[in-house]
């Protein structure tokens, strides 16, 4: 069990904040996110031998459609919470579709709240696959749950969680026709990791922690990395801190699957009957927007909303006059003003 939590944890810092391994400046708090608990019920599904514990959120007055809500990389629970961060981002977005009359579901995912390590085989721990499985089981329990069909539904994924959700509308298994892609993986994953560590090492360099030797010694060997997860060949055994800091030879299995398709192309492949609401933000030091373009040119055949932020953390929260910078963005914020605007003007057109 602690290889699947070393694993997780080695996942989360692929699509966390990498710079200086940064974290909150402020001590976490669990910010509320409803001004009554009572909208929430405690629910259960079953899906790949493992039980799922989750959150059904309905509106005060009328349902009139249902979303799935996916959270981002790693260990985070149904509310996009960890034990040492509380942002809380599946959970404010809950909250904005209750406003506007719509149920939601988010759960936790393996290794997370109280579904935990139950029934995960520890030498076989499950890939992105069996991720994207999952949200499929939760939707379809959700429809049959709730009553409502493919037409008054929508899947909601936040960064990694926008992957999974183009790949399960991809899936023959899962119907729905409205898509929400927030601060998405907008490029292939093992792309963007190698983006995201080649910046760490340039800033290294910046700061004197790196020589230029050194720092091309281990974009080297992240590369020779990334190739053989892509090829499915054994990671080299020569100890590497980038590598072995981020997981990627536990990981290799969940990251090869993941980075196995273009998230433009899942976009592009979109029935044009679809809804879609995509964001960026020039704050988000994660995705960028011009990485996000690629998934805007290939949503353009759908009934696509964009919005483009200029004070929006990674994690929607609300940056204002403050920097774009680490510490800060993992620091509690409450939900970006940009956000809840835009997304409300989409959602209250669902």
């Amino acid at each position: 069990m602690v290889r699947i939590r070393r694993l997780l944890a080695g996942l989360a810092a692929s699509m966390l904040l990498l710079a200086g391994g940064g974290t909150a400046g402020a001590a976490p708090i669990n910010v509320p996110w409803s001004p009554d608990d009572a909208l929430d019920s405690e629910v259960s599904f079953e899906s790949g031998g493992i039980t799922f514990h989750g959150s059904l959120r309905t509106p005060v007055g009328e349902t009139r459609g249902v979303a799935l809500v996916l959270p981002g990389s790693g260990p985070i629970d149904r509310n996009g919470n960890s034990d040492d961060l509380q942002l809380n981002t599946p959970a404010y977005v809950a909250d904005e579709l209750s406003r506007r009359g719509i149920a939601s579901l988010r759960f936790d995912k393996v290794g997370t709240g109280r579904t935990g390590l139950d029934g995960v085989d520890p030498n076989n721990p499950p890939g992105f696959d069996a991720q994207v499985a999952n949200a499929a089981d939760a939707l379809a329990f959700l429809q049959q749950r709730t009553g409502f069909g493919p037409d008054r539904t929508t899947v909601i994924g936040h960064s990694e969680g926008a992957l999974t959700a183009l790949r399960l509308a991809d899936a023959d298994n899962a119907a729905f026709t409205h898509i929400g892609l927030l601060e998405p993986l907008a490029i292939r994953y093992l792309d963007l990791l190698t983006a995201q560590v080649n910046r760490n090492i340039d800033q290294a360099v910046a700061v004197g922690q790196f020589t230029e030797e050194q720092a091309a010694s281990s974009r080297s060997r992240f590369a020779q990395a990334v190739a053989d997860i892509r090829g499915g060949r054994p990671l080299s055994t020569e100890p590497d801190p980038i590598v072995d800091g981020l997981g990627l030879r536990e990981g290799a299995t969940f990251l090869r699957e993941a980075d196995a398709t273009d998230p433009a192309d899942l976009a592009a492949a979109l029935p044009n009957t679809y809804s879609s609401f995509l964001t960026c933000s020039d704050k988000d030091l994660n995705v960028s927007c011009g990485q996000v373009d690629n998934l805007r040119v290939g949503l353009e055949h759908t009934d696509l909303d964009f919005a483009h932020f200029a004070n929006s953390s990674h994690m929607l929260g609300e940056l204002g006059p403050l920097p774009a910078d680490p510490n800060i963005a993992l620091a509690p914020l409450p939900l970006s003003s940009e956000f809840r605007d835009a997304f409300g003007v989409w959602a209250d057109g669902l």
